[in-house]
């Protein structure tokens, strides 16, 4: 219609172009679109009627008579037009226009007043995209112009005084001063006065007057004004019938009071009432209606609230469901449709800082960047969305670590700034965020430019608002972060002072009762604490302390942030302690970490460093039983940090300190006599560290598996608990919403609650009773019931062997001689060894005479000598009396070790090379290792075999993998044909070269008893996974699937990769096969030379079944661990006794 209309005009001659009837027929069709547009959002509607309006007006004479009314109506255009496409030349052409059009109006006209009030609500639209006070002051006036020029029995002195108190509301958010609201709701009430009930506006009238009540309620929290609010709201809805257009806003904004007042007070009723209010506002209005989409986008946001106060996943759904259903419903063009895919996408984010669930993410940032890509750049809300779109990314980087979310984050967070003019409101948050962008990447890579820039951004964050503004404080409290930041990696004192400044001044300008004046305080006293620790000034010291007391003070117990704020406190008391020796300040500082401890409301991590500190300090200052009450707590907390935690979950490094941790903790149990709680605490640390190296089953894994729902809460309460003790000012949303200090204390409290709650629930269930927290001894000492296991502990304390006898006795034995440094030092010196080896494997034929040399057999024999002198010989007077009935064979032992010494060879440990004092535990016992005593456990005591039953062996062999040496197929078929003499063609299984996929592995290893595989690349720690010919077989997958297993041998070959760590990578790969069901492992802890494998598999072989076609043989059959132990005889005499590097790897795992 558009285009035909204004091709006719410009295809008529002059006379027609001045006829009055064209132009109002322009005129007319130019209503029409704008009628349409409100109708249906569709943006080509009143972009047509623009143009149609703009053609209106050039062939409109100055002067006549419609002048002004035609140049309102174009600037009613201008004004709808912005509104869909958020482009700021619209709303200036509107202002502009309808200025002219009051302009040309003299004042007792009766045009003037709607005029004036059109051209109010178009400066109120400029002040809200803008954030300029101007625009908001001059609405105010032109709107009071309006009001004034209008008598009070006008049909329209309601509509005016109602939107002249809507410019009073928006400039009260704006800067808080009370007198605006006040006369907001002054005005509204006059407003409402004027009309009778049973007018057509009253409705919204008192609808509007609630909405003024609510604000000032918001503002300074009167329950009187919500109970106004919410009462004004049911009488617009009384006086408003079923059928009536607004029924269903008038249900929707009591929803939104009702919603309000639940979030200040918390009465379930009142989010009940909200959800039920607004579900009957969706109910009313059919889908095609235009305000549908947006009501549902209500009802989600309700929901929304009901779940993150009650955590009930079905709100969740309801909210993600809803939204969708809004966005559905919405055509691409619609003006709302980037909005409502932003709620969509936060819904996403939500859960996923709920559940965890990377999917949810990753819907997050689809639906954001689509949310984004619908909108031009010069549209009003694009910054807001970009800075939305930037959080989803920051939400997904703090999961997973990935930079190249971080560079995202930094992207469309410079993009939101570009598209923010100086003077908007916005800005500076804005560049408060990129800031923190910045700061947290130089934290990842320690770039230089990146805190120079979190400095320079923080900086015109602070420049860029005034004093007394609420966000002021935060932004000045990151900019004395960057600068330690900065001051940490280049140690210039100016930054010190820099942040202490700045924090001060964060601290001066916020109020006692502020809710953020503890974090506030925390991070000052940190700030002084750092430069004491830099300076040593005692002064600084007694400030960190004040200000960290005072912080602690300010916030109620139960409050998330509580155990942070204490253990800085009890961190600054340590600090004095450490300068001035007083020992009330260790006093101090102990009860500081036993309050966060306590505090079961804060992030897990925290409450674990507080135990840690507090266990120390009791270790080194205080008697030991208070170290062993510190201890029981650190492992009281462990199992949350592990298995709920987010950044220690995957993190090989945090591992072995919570092992180190623990190592102490048995160290202190032992020096007190406590020697069943050394050995659950040992175990329990074992478990936690393989499981996590291994990547198997967590215990919530394995209650999700008989228990999802309860599982799944438990996730959520612990995932929510640790996201609340870790909030900070670094991001700063853009919608704020304040809480007080004792009412996040109240939802954390509640939440701790909850949490022990169903802890106790889950240990009522069946197989459950010990979940999280360590087994008792009596169910680990059945472990010794074939023969004494050896737990070792290395602590930096001391170190010890405890004995675990068949009947239940633990024998301790202190390693007097033995340390912890010269564990590492050992464990060192061995893969030094290695990596000498390793590099000679690849040059040289012989392949290991170059360890067979005088002085590599010497640092080796070295090794040996010394694990036999500070470890073995000490142990074994006092377990020999276990072994006097024991005649015809070797005793046997289980080393069960922790630290460094996981990775050294205990079995070989002795002294070489002197026949006058040759001794060494291979002579004396067999050895096997295991990783924990629930490993033997889970084995099991068997059924006797019939010992003339032949078992079925599956080898595997990888002569020729893509990329590695090959092996010698002489020497691959040898190996082969060794096995084969031991069983018969039926029972063996040999998969090569192609045929060694990991799916016909997988395969046949469920019809083997035995698995023989001779590999030459395994992944490097934490993962446990083998490389076959077509990929990579991940043993993490495979957990307790494999019943009827019973030994796997694995042999590195010479070629094997990474050999200064293969003695790590073989302890893993060994575990994984123990964990999927194997009973035995025969592993080799460096790689072997290639024609050592046949001699080893003859021997082996021959002890473990027998020859085929001796049944004799096959009678005198040994378990795997004497038969490896024969092997390695026979190994050792053949290439002598010195060249430990041949014959010193091999060793078993299991019972």
């Amino acid at each position: 219609m558009c285009d035909e209309q204004l091709a006719g005009v410009n295809g008529t001659n002059s006379s027609d172009l001045e006829s009055e009837a064209k132009v109002e027929e322009l005129h007319s069709s130019a209503v029409q679109l704008m009628e349409l547009f409100k109708q249906s959002g569709d943006c080509t509607a009143i972009d047509n009627a623009v143009q149609l309006m703009e053609e209106v007006i050039k062939l409109t004479p100055h002067g006549h008579t419609e002048e002004a009314r035609w140049l309102n109506n174009l600037g009613n255009a201008f004004f709808h037009r912005f509104e869909c496409l958020g482009k700021l030349r619209d709303i200036e052409n509107a202002i502009h226009v309808k200025q002219q059009a009051v302009d040309l109006t003299p004042d007792g006209h009766a045009d003037k007043a709607s005029q004036l009030n059109n051209l109010g609500n178009a400066f109120q639209s400029r002040f809200e995209c803008l954030g300029e006070l101007r625009d908001i002051d001059n609405a105010i006036h032109v709107k009071q112009q309006a009001v004034d020029l209008t008598p009070d029995g006008h049909a329209d002195k309601a509509s005016w005084l109602s939107n002249l108190s809507n410019a009073f509301s928006h400039r009260f958010d704006r800067l808080g001063e009370l007198g605006d609201i006040e006369n907001a709701i002054h005005v509204q009430q006059q407003a409402v006065d004027l009309i009778p009930d049973d007018h057509a506006e009253k409705a919204k009238l008192l609808n509007n007057l609630g909405n003024a009540f609510l604000s000032r309620f918001k503002s300074l929290g009167e329950l009187g004004d919500m109970e106004n609010a919410i009462h004004v709201n049911q009488l617009a809805i009384d006086l408003t019938p079923d059928g009536h257009a607004d029924k269903a806003r008038l249900l929707n904004n009591l929803g939104s009071a009702f919603q309000s007042r639940f979030e200040h007070l918390g009465k379930l009723g009142d989010i009940e009432n909200a959800i039920h209010v607004q579900q009957q506002a969706v109910d009313l209005i059919p889908d095609d209606h235009a305000e549908k989409a947006k009501l549902l986008n209500n009802l989600g946001n309700a929901f929304l609230s009901r779940f993150k106060s009650l955590g009930e996943l079905g709100d969740m759904e309801n909210v993600i469901h809803v939204n969708q259903l809004a966005i559905d419903l919405t055509p691409d063009g619609h003006a709302d449709k980037a909005r409502l895919l932003n709620n969509l996408g936060s819904a996403f984010q939500s859960r996923f800082e709920h559940l965890g669930k990377l999917g949810d993410i990753e819907n997050a940032i689809h639906v954001q960047q689509q949310a984004v890509d619908l909108i031009p750049d010069g549209h009003a809300e694009k910054a807001k969305l970009l800075n939305n779109l930037r959080n989803a990314f920051l939400s997904r980087f703090k999961s997973l670590g990935e930079l190249g979310d971080m560079e995202n984050v930094i992207h469309v967070n410079q993009l939101a700034i570009d598209l923010t003019p100086d003077g908007h409101a916005d800005k500076a948050r804005l560049l408060n965020n990129l800031g923190s962008a910045f700061q947290s990447r130089f934290e990842h890579l320690g770039k230089l430019g990146d805190i120079e820039n979190a400095i320079h951004v923080q900086q015109q964050a602070v420049d860029l608002i005034p004093d007394g503004h609420a966000e002021k404080a935060k932004l000045l409290n990151n900019l004395g972060n960057a600068f330690l930041g900065r001051f940490k990696s280049l140690g210039e004192l100016r930054d010190m002072e820099n942040a202490i400044h700045v924090n001060q001044l964060a601290v001066d300008l916020t109020p006692d009762g502020h809710a953020d004046k503890a974090k506030l305080l925390n991070n000052l006293g940190s700030a002084f604490q750092s430069r004491f620790e830099h300076l040593g000034k005692l002064g600084d010291i007694e400030n960190a302390i004040h200000a960290q007391q005072q912080a602690v003070d300010l916030i109620p117990d139960g409050h998330a942030e509580k155990a942070k704020l204490l253990n800085n406190l009890g961190n600054a008391f340590s600090s004095r302690f450490e300068s001035l020796g007083e020992p009330r300040d260790i006093m101090e500082a102990t009860v500081a970490y036993k309050q966060a401890t306590e505090n079961t409301s804060s992030h897990a991590l925290i409450r674990y460093n507080a135990a840690c500190h507090w266990a120390t300090l009791c270790s080194k200052h205080q008697s030991p039983s208070s170290a062993l009450d510190a201890y029981t707590v650190v492992l009281e907390i462990i199992p949350q940090v592990v298995w709920f935690g987010q950044t220690v979950h995957h993190r090989y490094e945090e591992l072995s300190k919570i092992g180190r941790t623990i190592n102490a903790a048995a160290a202190m149990a032992i020096s007190v006599g406590d020697l069943p709680r050394a050995v659950e605490w040992l175990e329990e640390g074992r478990n936690i560290v393989w499981k996590q190296i291994l990547q198997l089953c967590t215990p919530l894994d394995e209650l999700r598996q008989q228990h999802p729902d309860i599982a799944d809460e438990l996730s959520r309460i612990s995932l929510v608990l640790n996201n609340a003790g870790t909030s900070n000012f670094q991001n700063i949303d853009l919608e704020i919403k304040h809480k007080s200090a004792e009412e996040e204390a109240r939802n954390h409290c509640k939440l701790a609650a909850q949490y022990e709650e169903l802890l106790q629930q889950v240990r009522k269930l069946d197989g459950f009773g010990s979940f999280l927290r360590p087994k008792k001894f009596s169910e680990l000492a059945p472990a010794a019931r074939n023969g004494p296991v050896v737990i070792v502990n290395v602590a930096e304390l001391r170190c010890d062997a405890l004995v675990l006898c068949p009947f239940g006795e633990i024998v301790p034995v202190p390693l007097l001689t033995f340390s912890y440094t010269q564990a590492e030092m050992l464990r060192l010196k061995l893969l030094s060894l290695l990596q000498a080896y390793g590099a000679q494997v690849s040059q040289n034929g012989d392949h290991a005479t170059h360890l067979a040399g005088k002085d590599n057999q010497d640092h080796f024999g070295s090794v040996l000598a010394d694990l036999w002198s500070h470890v073995v010989q000490p142990i074994l007077p006092e377990i020999q009396h276990l072994y006097e009935n024991a005649h015809d064979s070797l005793p046997h032992i289980t080393w069960c070790a922790t630290g460094a010494l996981d990775f050294l060879p205990l079995h070989a440990a002795g002294i070489y090379g002197d026949p006058t004092k040759n001794m060494n535990i291979s002579d004396i016992a067999v050895s096997s290792y295991t990783t924990t005593l629930t490993a033997i456990l889970g084995s099991g005591p068997k059924p006797k075999q019939d010992p003339t039953k032949t078992p079925s062996v599956l080898i595997v062999s990888q002569p020729d993998l893509p990329g590695l040496p090959s092996i010698p197929s002489t020497i691959e078929l040898a190996e082969v044909k060794m096995i084969q003499r031991y069983t018969s063609p039926d029972h063996t299984r040999h998969l090569t070269h192609e045929l060694a996929t990991v799916g016909a592995v997988l395969d046949e290893m469920s019809k083997h008893e035995i698995i023989h595989l001779t590999y030459q690349d395994i992944e490097n720690p934490p993962s446990s996974a083998l490389t076959l010919y077509n990929g990579r077989l991940e043993l993490n997958t495979l957990e307790h699937s494999f019943k009827s297993a019973e030994l796997a041998v694995l042999f590195p070959s010479q070629t094997a990769t990474g050999n200064a760590n293969l003695p790590e990578k073989v302890v893993h790969l060994a575990a994984g096969m123990l964990a999927i069901g194997y009973h035995n492992v025969i592993a080799a802890m460096w790689s072997i030379v290639d024609s050592d494998a046949p001699l080893i598999a003859d021997k082996f072989y021959a002890s473990l079944l027998g020859h085929r076609d001796d049944t004799e043989s096959q009678k005198a059959r040994l378990t795997p661990a004497y038969a490896l132990h024969e092997a390695i005889k026979a190994l050792r005499k053949e290439v002598g006794e010195m060249n430990f590097v041949r014959w010193v790897p091999f060793i078993h795992f299991g019972v």
